[in-house]
């Protein structure tokens, strides 16, 4: 019996004497916290090439891919890089598909670029994820507004309108789109909803005085 203590003595003090450090996969996540935290930092001091790197560095060090990617594109948004944005948003939804921040991501910094076919482009692929999603629907229709294909337009702004059918802005849209296309009757109808819902929303007393003028 003795024997076996005396045995079972080297192990027992050298389990109960070991220091409980961090393995290594236990630091890692530590580690990694202290490099996003590091970029939020830089963040709210406004250095965006500082919290850029910080997540370079979060990636290098094994941190999520995708969430590097995806916080990269912000950071390059918020910086004002938009062409870098997009491209950084778009590498984020190809490694998370169904991703929906990295698709609306990539429609904001399409929109800030100006870009109409990134913009219809980026729409989409958020569409393929959400079909009824409101900021690709509006998105896609304000497009084709702007370059005066008011069906395709008005079409866009209907389909926001049946999921969000108290939508003003949707609203406002499909009655000028109707106004545009020379339905009068559905133009008047889509203004006199518009203004019991909101009298004083822009231009709308003046598109159903149009509505009707042209009706006479």
């Amino acid at each position: 019996m003795h024997r076996l203590l005396a045995l079972l003595l080297p192990i027992l003090v050298l389990a109960t004497s070991a220091p409980r450090a961090e393995t290594a996969d236990t630091r890692a996540p530590l580690a990694l916290g202290q490099l996003w935290g590091a970029s939020v930092k830089a963040e709210e001091n406004k250095d965006y090439q500082a919290a850029i790197a910080a997540m370079k560095s979060f990636h290098e060090k094994g941190g999520d891919a995708f969430l590097a990617t995806l916080r990269a594109g912000w950071l390059h948004y918020q910086a004002g890089q938009y062409a870098d944005a997009y491209k950084t948003y778009e590498k984020a939804a190809r490694l998370s598909p169904t991703s929906l921040n990295a698709r609306l991501g990539a429609l904001n910094a399409a929109q800030a670029l100006l870009d109409i076919r990134g913009t219809v482009t980026a729409a989409e692929n958020v569409l393929k994820v959400e079909p009824t999603n409101y900021r690709a629907l509006m998105a896609v229709a304000g497009v084709y507004y702007a370059q005066k294909d008011y069906r395709q337009a008005a079409a866009g702004y209907g389909r926001v309108l049946i999921t969000y059918p108290d939508d003003l802005d949707a609203r406002s849209g499909a009655a000028w789109s109707a106004f545009n296309m020379g339905d009068k009757r559905a133009a008047e109808s889509s203004f006199r909803l518009l203004l019991s819902m909101s009298p004083d929303y822009p231009q709308a007393r003046e598109g159903y005085d149009l509505a009707i003028g042209a009706k006479k």
